[in-house]
């Protein structure tokens, strides 16, 4: 059970299945966290990664010689951003990597977007969460509960990151939690 080898291996495989050229790694804000708690910038460049780019960062140039692997996480912004991209592409193929679940919605409003077909592949990978150690994970919400209670969203986001790693560990968990924290009661449930 080894979290950070778990995301290094989808980082390697997504950048693997893009063959071989130079390439720009193209994420959000979290998943920028995410790939840069395993792996050092020079062991991707060794990869042939040579860039890295925000997708929510305008002013980004045209380059169609590059490859590009886009890594985000599958919210609806990210969804649209990664569409006005495809609208007007500024590199040469798009090799799209989710790192959880995305609707068949989201990919119909990608696949519509993608009018030069420069989409070569769109994968979902289960690496939504950061991998501190080893051992140790973190899903970065910080506030997820008030007076003992999810906050409006986290409960839905800690669910996705807990799913995501246990299917990143190929893990089917005995699912236990004490019986007078609703809290534990709403995340045990929703994990189930």
């Amino acid at each position: 059970m080894n979290v950070t080898l778990a995301i290094k291996q989808y980082i390697s495989k997504m950048i693997e299945e893009s063959g071989p050229g130079m390439k720009v790694l193209l994420m959000d804000k979290e998943t920028t966290s995410i790939v840069s708690m395993v792996y050092a910038q020079s062991e991707i460049l060794q990869k042939e990664v040579y860039l890295f780019e925000r997708i929510d960062s305008s002013g980004r140039e045209t380059m169609k010689h590059l490859k590009c692997i886009t890594f985000l996480r599958p919210t609806k912004e990210n969804v649209e951003f990664l569409a006005q991209e495809l609208r007007m592409p500024k590199y040469g193929l798009y090799y799209i990597y989710f790192s959880n679940v995305i609707s068949k919605q989201d990919v119909k409003v990608l696949a519509e977007a993608d009018d030069q077909e420069v989409v070569r592949e769109v994968q979902e990978f289960f690496g939504d969460y950061i991998a501190v150690n080893p051992h140790l994970f973190t899903l970065n919400i910080p506030g997820c509960c008030q007076a003992l209670n999810w906050s409006p969203g986290s409960l839905s986001r800690t669910v996705e990151g807990l799913t995501s790693v246990l299917l990143s560990l190929k893990k089917c968990p005995m699912i236990r939690y004490q019986n007078s924290s609703e809290m534990a009661r709403r995340l045990a449930e929703n994990v189930r």
